[in-house]
């Protein structure tokens, strides 16, 4: 299950399906609350891509226990879509929608960086 080759780069996922997936360590999160709560974070890859990346609050804590902080998991059927509004907290032009479909499983994956960016 930790085959690389089954996996994509951030850089590659598109809107266009969502079969998608993606091996990915959670850097950093927050809950906001803009007509609904919702929990938001940065994913990174193995190469420093970020994404990203929210859920309802319907899936909060499932997210919150399957994607600690500084963990790789692999995340499998999520939808990206258009990252648009004025805020937008990474370079890429998507964003991750995790939803009761998408599967957060573990990886074997062992690296440390932490990918910081500072501008």
């Amino acid at each position: 299950m930790s085959s690389n080759a089954s996996c994509n780069l951030l850089k590659d996922v598109k809107p266009f399906k969502t079969g998608w997936r993606v091996r990915v360590k959670m850097l950093h999160s927050w809950k906001q609350n803009f007509g609904g709560e919702t929990l938001e974070c940065i994913l990174a890859d193995e190469t420093g891509g970020k994404i990203h990346a929210s859920c309802k609050r319907s899936q909060m804590f499932r997210v919150q226990r399957g994607l600690p902080i500084g963990e790789w998991r692999f995340v499998e059927n999520f939808t990206v879509s258009q990252a648009g509004g004025q805020y937008r907290p990474t370079n890429l032009q998507y964003k991750m929608t995790i939803s009761g479909e998408t599967v957060i499983s573990k990886s074997d994956l062992q690296n440390n960086n932490h990918f910081l960016d500072l501008a």
